[in-house]
Order: structure tokens, then sequence, then C-alpha cells
């Protein structure tokens, strides 16, 4: 059988139009994408256009049309009159079998004859897309501006197409309902983080680019795990559950609610500004807090501490505007629970944190370097790095003004990891430079834990520093890792694990305000403790005949260990000479040297 110039056109199009259907993520693309490639397969075919959803809905309207005859169906609707339902649209949806028409000739045409001749359709092939017996399908109408087109080139290979459509069309839905699945909490049906996640940015990227507001409300229920603990998990999951409609029925139909994680969720308001989301807020406080459910003859309630923040005025990133909204969360629970906090009542944290974050950006979160000297002997044995801010006029920001904040927000990670990260390039340097043995010591916060892929990166960065030294050090590194005391808090075994491979690397442990009010010895039992830094606040104590007999008792437990005790905030000789006595070997503070940044 010889073919067509035509003929071969249309088929090599089509051929090549078929892996565009594979690239569609949603059965709307993959109807878009074979219009699109049916038009583009001849200059014969001047329309091409498609319907997705239910065959049997009281109208069709066209949802996408392409070709040079595309306003044709600008007014073009298939109802359910008895003229339209004789019509191959309906009749190729009813029987899921092609419609062959004659534009000037089929009586079916009769009431869109006129309109179509105006375009120049002279001839129309309509093809169903999808599984009959799903209630949600598709529809391509093709035309063609000359008569007997189908008759010379085939139908065949345009059938053909269309099956490959409908295998991509169920590829895409089944892709989607495996999405819906992946982006919905099991328990309450609500939007689970990921999902709220892309919602926030979408909302973030419109109210940027239309300079309009949108808030969040974050909201947490209150003793619920106590709830839990003594009521057990299915009376739990009965108040989420109860706790989520409520929400729902709270909430405007253009709002969006997730289950942020546990008995947290989070609602994002469009176009609503801080005095709208606070009205909203107190509503939903106040729904929460009326809501029970039935055990038996008792009421079971529950009351809910809410956070909110708005843009632009409470952050420019998606990500620092939950950050602010989970301090403001953190504000209500501090202050006493079943309240509502905006964000703006923590201004001052904010603002902190937003010099903190240019700092970083910048490279203006920089280290400065304490001297630490042996009791004894008074000469230099070690350095701590702590960490500095330096704003955008040059003026020196030290952590205790912004350490909080950055604590409020979970910003300590960010700051832990450029600090060690700068420090480990200072321990290279001075090594391979010749200069004295010294110790580095480091902080390293719960925070930072939490962050495995930064405490790998950290490992990677350590690794390299090591060899770009060019000195071995043997099984002993220079690098101290300096846990506070209040940041354990029974976690020890969680804390080894995540340390591990810098302990076994080498590096050794400092447990930073020992003696401040938490202390367990059994933290020195679990952890491969090497120094024990003591509280500040004793050591400036230390004069008192008591404190020293505290202190005494460390060094001597210590001694015991074969650990090194160090003590900070030494301020005068007579407290150094004191400690000395008392056995502590080393000391930090502004009588040895204040902290200095690297460049002075």
């Amino acid at each position: 059988m010889e073919f067509s110039q035509e003929q071969l056109s249309i088929y090599k199009a089509l051929l090549t139009a078929t892996k565009s259907l594979a690239q569609g993520n949603t059965p709307d693309e993959v109807l878009r994408a074979a219009c699109d490639a049916l038009v583009a397969s001849s200059e014969r075919i001047c329309l091409a256009w498609m319907y997705l959803g239910n065959p049997g809905t009281e109208t069709i309207r066209p949802s996408y049309s392409v070709g040079r005859a595309s306003e044709y169906t600008r007014d073009l609707v298939l109802d359910l009159s008895p003229e339209a339902m004789k019509g191959p649209g309906r009749r190729s949806l009813a029987n899921n079998e092609p419609v062959l028409v004659q534009v000037h000739a089929d009586s079916s045409f009769g009431i869109w004859r006129e309109n179509a001749i105006r375009y120049g359709l002279q001839e129309g092939l309509t093809l169903p897309i999808g599984d009959p017996s799903h209630p949600f399908r598709g529809l391509i109408v093709i035309f063609v501006d000359m008569q007997d087109y189908f008759e010379q080139i085939g139908v065949e290979p345009f059938i053909a197409f269309a099956q490959l459509a409908t295998v991509a069309l169920d590829q895409a839905r089944l892709k989607v309902s495996l999405e819906v699945m992946a982006s919905i909490d099991p328990l309450t049906d609500l939007l689970n983080r990921r999902a709220i996640q892309e919602v926030i940015n979408r909302e973030y990227a419109y109210a940027k680019r239309c300079a309009k507001p949108f808030s969040m409300i974050l909201f947490d229920l209150d003793r619920f795990k106590m709830l839990n603990d003594n009521y057990g998990h299915d009376i739990g999951d009965r108040i989420l559950l109860g706790i989520s409609e409520v929400a729902k029925q709270t909430l405007r139909t253009s709002d969006w609610l997730s289950r942020w994680g546990g008995e947290e969720f989070l609602a994002i308001l469009p176009d609503t500004d801080e005095h709208g989301a606070l009205m909203i807020a107190e509503r939903l406080r106040d729904a929460i807090e009326k809501f029970s459910i039935k055990l038996n003859t008792q009421k079971i309630r529950t009351t809910a501490s809410i956070g909110i923040a708005s843009y632009p005025r409470d952050g420019d990133t998606p990500d620092f505007l939950i950050k602010a909204a989970d301090a403001a969360l953190y504000e209500a629970k501090k202050s006493g629970r079943n309240r509502v906090v905006a964000a703006r009542d923590k201004r001052e944290v904010y603002s902190i944190a937003a010099k903190l974050n240019t700092a970083i950006e910048n490279n203006r979160l920089v280290p400065a370097h304490q001297v630490i000297v042996d009791l004894k002997t008074r000469r230099p044995v070690a350095e701590e790095a702590l960490a500095r801010l330096i704003d955008e006029s040059g003026k020196i920001i030290v952590a205790a003004d912004f350490i909080s904040a950055a604590m409020e927000l979970q910003l300590t990670h960010l700051v832990d990891y450029q600090i060690i990260k700068q420090t480990m390039n200072r321990c290279a340097a001075n090594i391979s430079g010749g200069g004295p043995n010294l110790a580095h010591f480091v902080n390293i916060s719960a925070d930072l834990l939490l962050h495995q892929d930064l405490i790998q990166g950290l490992f990677a960065e350590a690794q390299a520093a090591c060899i770009s030294c060019g000195v071995d050090m043997g099984l002993t590194k220079p690098l101290v890792l300096e846990i506070t005391e209040r940041q354990l808090l029974g976690d020890a075994h969680a804390v080894k694990a995540k340390l591990a491979p810098f302990i076994d690397y080498g590096m050794r442990l400092a447990i930073d305000d020992f003696g401040s009010g938490y202390s367990s010895f059994q933290y020195l039992a679990d952890l491969p403790v090497s120094f024990l830094k003591i509280e500040g606040s004793l050591i400036q104590q230390v004069k008192d005949k008591r404190v020293r007999q505290i202190v005494k008792r460390i060094s001597d437990i210590a001694k015991d260990l074969q650990l090194t005790t160090i003590a900070e905030f030494v301020e005068d000789a007579d407290t150094a000479d004191i400690l000395c006595e008392l056995g502590i070997d080393w000391a930090q503070g502004y009588f040895f040297g204040r902290p200095v940044l690297a460049k002075q």
C-alpha cells in the first residue's frame, strides 16, 4: 500500500506526539498535549478541543482548544437537550466510540452547522478518551478544513493515538491519586506537612507578586500527651478528629488547613492581614475550648495555644514566617496556654533573628576566641570559640545579645555550624603554620544535633581540615565539642549516637555549665566526657566557704574519673589562686583574656 505525503506526515507527527503524552503530570495536561500534537501534525487540522470530566454532566464545555479555528469553541455548549444528545460529542461519550461527521451533510450536526461553516470546518472526528467504566473521562474533537479528509487519510492512526492517550490518561490519573494519598494525613484527612508546605510557597509567591498579605495560624492542643496517656490512643485520635472538624467549620472556605505534626495544626489564610488572622484565631480558640468528646458519662475537653504570623510584617520568607508563628505559639504556651499570641509581640526577637540571617548570608557571623590557661603554669592550653555577629555598621554583637532569639526561632544550628566550620579551619591553619599546640573548644547545641545533614557535613569538613594541616595528630584531635548540660536533659544516649563519628575520630567531649541546676552524674557515666566546665555563677561565688566545698567535690570526682576541670568567669587573681588550691585544672575569664576576633 502506497501512502500519500499527508498520510506520512500524519503518521510521523502522531508517532512523535505519543512521547509528549507520557510527560503529562495530570490528566488535563495529557489531553492538552494530545490536542497540541494533533493540530501540529497537519495544516488541514484547523481545530482540536478537549473535555475532561463526568460524561453525564448537565453541560459540557470545551476546557481547552487549539488551532486557527479555536474561536468556534468559545460559545460551544453540549447540554442535555434532544438536539445536543444526538450530536457527535454526546454520542461518542455515551457509546465510547469514535464518531465521524460531515459538517454539511450530517443531520446530527444541525444546530452547530452555520457557525462551523463560518469558521471553515468541513469534517470532524470525535474521539473518546479514558476507561468507559470510569466516571471521569475525556473527549478530543478534531476538525479539518476539507471534505472526505478522514476517508483519504484513514481514521485508524487517530483512533490508535486516542488509545495511547487513554493509557496516558489512566497513568496520569493514578499518579494524581498516589500524590493525593501522599499529601493527606491518614487520620484527619487533612493536608499533611509536605502538602501544606507547597501551599505556603504558592501563597507566598502570589502575595509577593501582588503585594498582598497572607497569614498563618499555628495551633497546638494543650496537655494532649496527658490526655493520650490517661485515656489511650483511641480517645486521642477521636480528639484529633474532632478538633480537625471544629477547625474546618471555623475557618473560611478559602483557607487551607493541615496537620502539621502530632497534635499541631497549621492553617494558611490567603489575602488576610494580622488583624483578620487574630479575629479568626480567637474564634478558633473559643470553638476548641467549647469542644468535648464523651467517654461514658464523662466529657473530655482540651484547649489550644495559638501563634500567628503575617506576611510581610512578620517575615519575608516562608521559612522565617513559620519560625515566627512557632515562636508566637511557644510564647502562648509559656504564658499560660489557651491563648492567641501574634508574632508582633515578639518583634524584637524577629528583628535580631533577621540580623542573624543576614549576617550568616554575608559571612558576618564569626568566632571570637577566648584563651584557656593551665592554672598551675598560667600558660595557654586551649581557646574557646564564641559566636559574634557583626552588623551592617560594623558593630560587634556578642552571643548573649542574639543567642536567645536564635534559640526561640530554632536558628542555633546555623550559628553552631558556621562557628565550628571556621574554627576547624583556624585549627588546621595553626597546626600547619607551626603554632602552639592548643585544644579548640566549640559549642554544639541540641538544635544542631537534630540536623543530621549538617552533622555529616561538619564531619566531612573535619576530615578535610585534618588532611589539609599536613600534620599527623595521632589518636587525639585538637577539637573539643562542648555541650551545655541544660540541653542534655536525660537524652545522653541519643547525643552519644549522633556524636559517635566525631568521638571515634579522636575529638573530645566537654560538658559546659556543670553544676547549673540540672546536674546529673549519670551523664558522666553515659557519655565519653573528657572535660567538665564548671558553671560560672559558682566560680564567681567561690570565695564563699560553702561554694568552695561544692567546687572541691566536683574537682575530686573529676580527678577520680580522670576528667579535666575548667573554671569559667575567672575575673581576678584571688579567684584564680583559690581555684588552683581546690585542684581545678584549667580556667578562662577576663583575668586571663577577653574574647578576641581572629582578625584582631
